[in-house]
């Protein structure tokens, strides 16, 4: 697998996201029958998206749950393109017709910031982790430490933090074989880090995602 720069959140999934500073994914889960539909609907919104200048990704979970993503450049970005979705007829009629008939529910909602920037492989795992009181600075050096060992491994690592203050810990792929490798041969100072971060854990994770992208 050739090696990429660090990627930004679920996000993840752009290549315009090696330059954000701000991703928003949110996670969504299908009613029941309502899969296919619910990536019909995906796809529309990333269709509108386009049209206001924004790119937007999709991509789907070990669990069949749908992850949406975007970036900006800030949080002025950010607040800008509420107020310009909020005044375009097209997708306000978008969201009153999903609002209405909904084909999906919304689990969560992901604001995160990029401390590295990168871009995403095909298929990603992500590990969301809640450090304990007191322990957030730890959490976050240790963090950048597993990075380091998993991109001398070849792998592409992002590490952000949402709005809970939560840290995302992504790990980037070419290929499904590429990141079974990974876990079938994990190198020795990976092992080695491990050993001693599991003796002392600064936080626990509370989610944790096997997603693909899908095309665009």
């Amino acid at each position: 697998m050739s090696k990429i720069k660090l990627l930004a959140g679920l996000l993840i999934l752009l290549p315009s996201m090696a330059v954000a500073t701000v991703t928003h994914v949110t996670l969504w889960e299908a009613l029941p029958g309502k899969s296919a539909e619910m990536m019909a609907t995906a796809a529309k919104a990333v269709e509108l998206n386009k049209k206001l200048g924004m790119q937007a990704v999709t991509a789907v979970d070990s669990r069949g749950r749908l992850h949406f993503a975007m970036a900006f450049e800030d949080w002025a970005q950010w607040g800008a393109y509420q107020a310009k979705a909020a005044a375009d007829a097209d997708m306000q009629a978008f969201v009153q017709g999903y609002s209405t008939n909904p084909s999906a529910v919304q689990l969560d909602s992901f604001m995160l910031n990029q401390p590295l920037p990168g871009e995403p492989g095909s298929v990603y795992n992500v590990f969301i982790w809640e450090s304990y009181e007191g322990r957030s600075a730890d959490m976050m050096t240790k963090a950048m430490e597993a990075a380091a060992i998993h991109q001398a491994d070849g792998v592409s690592i992002s590490v952000n933090v949402d709005q809970l203050g939560r840290l995302h810990y992504v790990m980037s792929f070419d290929s499904w074989a590429d990141w079974g490798k990974l876990q079938d041969t994990p190198s020795a100072k990976w092992t080695a880090f491990m050993g001693k971060f599991q003796a002392n854990p600064p936080g626990k994770v509370v989610q944790t995602f096997l997603a693909r992208q899908l095309p665009q």
